[in-house]
């Protein structure tokens, strides 16, 4: 069996896991990288460099962050290629896969979350942040790993964010505003099919993020049935059956969603957990392909 790797992100240490994982079963592997999406109608119809010519059993969508609208709609050419496909609701998602839609269906379905504020006017950032109180933080929407995400302690230092995002960018669209939650635990919870694997993150010295990709520690940890179930639920309401959810436990032991990752990291959760976690996504994506 052949298994192609479709990503606009080819550089993530997950593909190189994935590629190793999928041989080491015995199987082929082809590595798709659409990072500099293109495609032509000649006198044959559409072609897609790449999709149109591709070869293989099972396509899998990872890491799709370029081209998402044009790249989804792939999905189908492929299905009509006879290829089954692993899109982890990719086609579903009606293309928009971002904080913003992710925060509107947790909210829709009353999962704790962080305040949060929302808006495509740079000017009603400043009030609402009020309301919110300090310090508070603001995410790129499009953003991941830990990329994007800025804590302001004061009035003064979110003005002067504000003023240059207003002076580059045309509206507020890519921003996202939440309370900072004092934390206990900050954990991933990464889920594949209902299975759950799960760490405690650590941020390094002086950063309040906690992400193993920007050198923050990992380890073990057990979580209990609430948070497992709250876990579920937000994994649920996105619709995925492979997502990174992040849980923030303070010290009376509430329990707020963060964030659910369309594409979650597994290389930090191998080293916390010590188990092969690829070779069971590659195996999950294998029985559910369509």
């Amino acid at each position: 069996m052949k298994i192609a790797l479709i990503t606009t992100h080819p550089g993530l240490i997950e593909n190189k896991r994935i590629e190793e994982e999928v041989l080491a079963l015995g199987h082929q592997f082809e590595l798709v990288d659409l990072t500099n999406f293109e495609y032509e109608v000649n006198e044959n119809g559409l072609f897609i460099p790449q999709i149109s010519d591709l070869e293989a059993d099972i396509a899998v969508f990872r890491g799709i962050f370029l081209s998402l609208k044009q790249i989804a709609d792939t999905v189908k050419i492929l299905k009509q290629k006879g290829i089954k496909v692993f899109d982890n609701s990719l086609l579903d998602h009606k293309y928009s896969i971002n904080k913003i839609t992710d925060t509107i269906k947790l909210g829709i379905d009353k999962i704790p979350m962080p305040k949060a504020y929302y808006s495509r006017k740079f000017d009603n950032y400043l009030e609402q942040a009020d309301r919110l109180g300090y310090p508070l933080i603001v995410k790129l929407t499009r953003a991941g790993k830990g990329a994007g995400v800025e804590k302001f302690d004061s009035k003064e230092e979110l003005e002067v964010f504000i003023t240059q995002k207003s002076q580059s960018e045309k509206n507020a669209s890519g921003l996202l505003m939440q309370e900072f939650i004092p934390y206990k635990h900050d954990l991933r919870i990464l889920i594949i099919g209902g299975r759950m694997f799960a760490m405690k993150r650590i941020p390094r010295e002086g950063d309040f993020r906690a992400n193993f990709s920007l050198g923050g520690t990992v380890e073990l940890f057990e979580p209990d049935i609430e948070t497992q179930d709250l876990a579920l639920r937000a994994l649920k309401a996105v619709d995925m059956s492979v997502g990174g959810v992040d849980v923030l436990i303070t010290e009376d032991n509430q329990k707020y969603i963060l964030e659910v990752n369309h594409t979650a990291g597994m290389v930090g959760m191998e080293e916390a957990t010590k188990e092969n976690i690829t070779q069971f996504y590659v195996k999950h994506v294998i029985e559910k392909a369509l």
